[in-house]
């Protein structure tokens, strides 16, 4: 079978590999997904240049050669093969959260599986257990309430989009900071607004005439730098960011004014260690609502191209500047 693996930390483009990797029988508890769809994430991208939450698991190469990790942390397909103690059959279509969905096989707990409904096409399938789960969550921890202002950067990404569309339905006023015009209908003026990050000030009085006497109640910043340092001024006294991704990939500045005389809450997001935090029955209703979210298309996971496993090094490339405009996808 096919494998995309990297030998050392580097650019996407220039460090992945496609390498042939014999098929593993599963093991007590467990099944082999035949995987049809992948996405690529900025968390894939990230772990791949060494600056994930973890390091990479470098395994022995074949026949001597380099140590190599897998890639890929989400992706959808069908059973292939189950244990005995196992209720799927092979054919059951399933998503999966695993390290390693870039390849054409995958053997995993059959408890991490999650069934898909029969009309949920693998391009939305492959993206339910990561961005979905993550725009849930945030919203679920900042706990606002009809009528409040949330603020986020990255709002045309696939995750920012999510967001808008969940908090609308809680009847949150949202303000999306954008690098370019968003393409689409435009939502309405007195529930969304969009507005570009080039000039600061400007940004600051449009957020402010918007959000009124209230101010911003929260924001979620998925950039930091310059984009996230802008979203935390914009923050009424009391208010609170939560902070879950780094696409800038440079620090974002913070005076301690903010968090002494204004009471500015900074905290940090990271989906895999938030799901720790959930008992058993939390993370079954949770999944869900994201089953049904998706099913019934309340939430948007457009794809903008999709790419055979083995060019994935064209993939990559697209994913990477072809930001806001969906997700890219590795199909076989």
């Amino acid at each position: 079978m096919r494998s995309v693996v990297f030998s050392a930390y580097g650019e996407p483009a220039d460090v992945l590999t496609v390498a042939e990797a014999p098929k593993a029988e599963p093991g007590a508890g467990a099944v082999r997904i035949r995987l049809t769809a992948r996405p690529v994430n900025p968390s894939d991208l990230l772990w791949i240049r060494g600056r994930y939450g973890r390091a990479a698991s470098f395994r022995p190469g074949p026949q001597g050669g380099p140590p190599t990790s897998l890639v890929g942390f989400e992706g959808t397909g069908v059973v292939d093969q189950a244990a005995p103690d196992v209720h799927l059959e092979p054919g059951d279509r399933v998503a999966v959260s695993a390290t390693g969905t870039w390849q054409d096989y995958l053997n995993v707990p059959a408890s991490e599986v999650i069934a898909i409904p029969g009309n949920l096409p693998d391009d939305l399938a492959c993206q339910m257990t990561i961005n979905p789960v993550t725009a849930n969550l945030l919203l679920d921890d900042l706990g606002l309430t009809k009528g409040e202002v949330l603020l986020q950067t990255a709002a045309a990404s696939t995750v920012g989009r999510m967001i808008t569309a969940l908090a609308r339905r809680r009847g949150i006023r949202c303000i999306g900071l954008v690098r370019r015009p968003r393409p689409g209908p435009k939502p309405s003026d007195s529930d969304t607004l969009q507005v570009l990050t080039d000039t600061s000030e400007e940004a600051r009085e449009r957020v402010a005439a918007f959000a009124g006497a209230q101010g911003v109640a929260a924001a979620i910043d998925a950039v930091g730098g310059a984009t996230g340092e802008l979203a935390l001024s914009c923050l009424r006294d009391g208010g609170r960011m939560i902070v879950y991704g780094m696409l800038s990939g440079t620090p974002m500045p913070l005076s301690p004014d903010l968090l002494v005389f204004h009471g500015i809450t900074v905290e940090g997001f990271w989906l895999p260690q938030r799901l720790t935090r959930l008992l058993p029955e939390e993370t079954g209703e949770l999944t869900r609502r994201v089953t049904d979210q998706m099913t019934h298309r309340h939430i948007d996971a457009p794809v903008s191209e999709q790419y055979d496993l083995s060019d994935v090094t064209t993939a990559v490339i697209h994913a990477e500047t072809n930001p806001g405009r969906g997700k890219t996808l590795l199909v076989s």
